[in-house]
């Protein structure tokens, strides 16, 4: 505990130079890579995950469990987004990182 009362957070068992928390980089390569499973799949597909989600438990480059959700939303005149939250199950659940594409009725997609 600190003087003010509250408890210190610990850095037993952590090698000097570990990160903590969320290690962005692999999370936004996991994104991008989910994504571009998505890519492959056409507007028919990414409509039918319209209020639905995937989810999948990954262990990334570093060792650590990735939770990676893709969820799908109607983004208007028949686009649809995409969203692709990455998070590590510690404080990163809160605030994930999130990549996203939109895909338009015709298959191209918004840049």
């Amino acid at each position: 505990m600190s003087r003010l009362g509250s408890p210190l957070l610990s850095t037993a068992g952590r090698c000097e130079g570990e990160r903590v928390g969320l290690n962005k980089d692999i999370a936004a390569q996991l994104a991008e890579a989910r994504l571009a499973e998505w890519q492959r799949d056409g507007h028919d597909e990414w409509r039918a995950m319209i209020d639905d989600k995937d989810l999948r438990r990954i262990v990334g480059e570093d060792g650590k469990r990735y939770t990676v959700v893709s969820h799908a939303f109607d983004d208007g005149d028949g686009r649809v987004r995409m969203s692709v939250a990455v998070d590590d199950g510690g404080l990163s659940a809160l605030v994930p990182l999130v990549r996203d594409d939109i895909m338009r009725p015709d298959g191209t997609f918004v840049r």
